[in-house]
């Protein structure tokens, strides 16, 4: 099991993906903050989706809340469409992500799946497409 978290991003398109792994902190989660910002720049003149890879996530320390949430507001008003979080059924990485990004205010479309395909099919029924060979970064978190 990873102790030491992290995470890569990279972009396909018009998606900009995250493989996450580890245990969190506020420090990680800071600098995740600010290197997706800094990825996702270059896609928020058009509207944009994000998959989030999250088998190899273990958790998140309390202090990372805040930060994600500031996250997922700037993603809304930076024309986030959709997101998709991909990981084996895990009620506590459920209970911490709702916590996080709670879509109450319909900011963007947000999903969990089980399966990289059934993501796939709901991203691509939004118009938002990418394939296997899209994300060879995964093997490598």
């Amino acid at each position: 099991m990873a102790t030491n978290g992290g995470y890569t991003l990279w972009i396909t398109d018009n998606l900009l993906h995250a493989s996450i792994h580890g245990v969190w902190n506020k420090r990680i989660a800071t600098a995740f903050k600010r290197d997706f910002m800094e990825t996702a720049s270059t896609l928020i003149n058009a509207p944009w989706a994000h998959v989030v890879y999250l088998d190899k996530w273990v958790l998140g320390t309390p202090e990372i809340e805040p930060l994600i949430k500031e996250l997922g507001v700037w993603c809304a008003e930076h024309q986030l469409v959709c997101a998709a979080h991909i990981y084996c059924h895990n009620m506590l990485k459920e209970y911490q992500l709702n916590k996080m990004l709670k879509n109450d205010d319909n900011l963007f479309q947000l999903q969990h799946f089980t399966s990289q395909e059934a993501a796939q099919q709901w991203l691509r029924s939004n118009n938002f497409y990418f394939t296997e060979q899209d994300f060879p970064a995964i093997s490598n978190s």
